[in-house]
């Protein structure tokens, strides 16, 4: 196996050794856990990830840009639906009957509706509306 001397700081090395400690300390001998086959493993890791990214780089992909163009669609839907709302309840067939021409009684239903749906995917987070 080919060696490598490399200088790390010292903040780099305590956390090696917190490492270290943690796989001993879940029953790993001393072969199996020291500080060079954990900074081995640790280089694997990061040589992974850095070929991931110029991986991603050389595909074209650009989450940013798509991220982008996401929110403008989703904002644009979003405003198509509340324009075509408001014209619905103005159609003659739905004027007097408040469950569907009271914009902000349908709003809070649509509202608590996906409120519901949100929920099966960010159960445990907290909205800051």
């Amino acid at each position: 196996m080919p060696r490598i001397q490399t200088f790390v700081s010292n903040d780099i090395e305590m956390k090696l050794s917190d490492i270290v400690k943690i796989k001993r300390s879940e029953g790993a001998s001393k072969d199996e856990a020291n500080i060079s086959n954990t900074t081995a493993m640790i280089i694997e890791l990061g040589i992974r990830v850095y070929e991931l990214q110029h991986e991603r780089k050389a595909n074209g992909f650009n989450q940013i840009e798509f991220n982008k163009i996401l929110l403008d669609n989703v904002v644009k839907s979003n405003l198509v639906c509340q324009k075509l709302l408001a014209i619905s309840t103005q159609n003659v067939e739905v004027k007097g009957q408040d469950a569907l021409s009271n914009l902000t009684l349908i709003a809070g239903q649509i509202k608590n509706a996906s409120d519901a749906v949100m929920a099966n995917f960010f159960s445990g987070e907290e909205d800051d509306d």
